[in-house]
């Protein structure tokens, strides 16, 4: 009798993502159409066939809905950046094309970030997943930087500062390009954007290529990872050093998948880690859900994204780790082209 069971609660718990997932994609659409503050309940729920009862049991209120279509949206675009990183090992190459993608063409974009800018101002929900999202793109353009800054490309001592620059910078070009489009055509703002970075840095950088070459991502590992009753502390709470466990646990069997069964495995270690705690599991959650992703190449390291989520799709945790590759003698040594390919599969 246990196992139909199980079924059967797998089942109803895969028909409820399902239609959260269906509101979500319906906030979409009206944000898309109307804006942020005509994306009402009523509207929401019309273009998903849904009633309000059935959003009130997946969102805590409009505001949460609001903004988990909005991290959706975002997700998708922080993703494509993301790529860009994946496909060259040269980080003059790599800010080119970041700069290129910027997508000064991409009205829809631009109109949804900025709209987003406002509404987040009143919103502390949407507030919240905007600065997440912001710092995500000033971490992939830091750290473009900070691998040219080793390389010897550019000098850049504070990778950090010099991407929140660049970033404020290229969200006034999208501003104003929204609104002078005759003024400041796609072809111009990609121009000033070019330069403010080779004035920053000091270099000339060479053509973006291709924006074809990045649209295939990289396959992701995902798990299902049972909460332990030793993984829990006196107050029924999982400690942040567990979490990180399980992130440890998620990575270890991505890498695993892709470099294990070569003739001279790599030395993998970690070399930093960057999370944000967003929210504490607790006993009630029977497992979590775990992501890793690759985040970027370097000429020695590979960086990954990771997450842990409820069950029920709550943001626990969000880092970005990077592992150095080294030889037998423990020193950092280049990606070979096989094992550049392997973690790009």
């Amino acid at each position: 009798m246990t196992r139909p069971q199980t079924t059967t609660r797998a089942a109803r718990q895969g028909g409820a993502d399902g239609r959260r997932a269906e509101l979500i994609d319906a906030a979409r659409q009206v944000i898309r159409r109307r804006g942020f503050a005509k994306a009402t309940v009523g509207e929401i729920t019309r273009a998903a066939g849904a009633s309000v009862g059935l959003l009130n049991y997946h969102f805590a209120s409009r505001d949460d809905v609001i903004a988990e279509a909005f991290a959706a949206a975002a997700r998708e675009e922080l993703l494509q950046l993301e790529q860009i990183a994946l496909r060259h090992a040269d980080p003059r190459a790599q800010l080119a094309a970041y700069l290129d993608r910027e997508a000064w063409s991409d009205r829809d974009s631009w109109r949804m970030w900025i709209d987003a800018w406002g509404a987040a101002i009143h919103a502390e929900k949407l507030r919240t997943t905007v600065e997440e999202f912001d710092i995500g793109w000033r971490g992939v353009l830091a750290n473009v930087l900070a691998d040219g800054d080793r390389q010897g490309c550019w000098r850049c001592p504070d990778p950090e500062d010099t991407a929140g620059r660049l970033v404020a910078a290229l969200d006034g070009l999208g501003l104003h390009s929204m609104l002078h489009p005759k003024e400041v055509v796609p072809a111009r703002a990609a121009d000033w954007a070019r330069r403010l970075a080779e004035r920053e840095l000091g270099v000339a950088l060479p053509a973006a290529p291709a924006p074809a070459q990045f649209d295939v991502a990289p396959s992701p590992y995902e798990a299902r990872i049972p909460i332990r009753g030793r993984d829990l502390d006196a107050t029924g709470r999982v400690h942040p050093a567990v979490l990180l466990t399980y992130l440890g646990e998620a990575r270890d069997a991505w890498l695993d998948a892709r470099l294990g069964d070569m003739a001279s495995t790599p030395r993998l270690e970690v070399a930093h880690v960057s999370a944000d705690f967003r929210h504490v599991p607790t006993r009630s959650d029977a497992e979590v859900l775990v992501r890793c992703a690759l985040d970027g190449l370097g000429a020695t390291s590979v960086r990954t994204r990771e997450t842990i989520e409820t069950v029920g799709g709550e943001l626990v945790v969000s880092a970005g780790v990077t592992v150095s590759v080294c030889g037998e003698d423990g020193e950092p040594r280049p990606l070979t082209v096989v094992e550049r390919e392997a973690l790009l599969s």
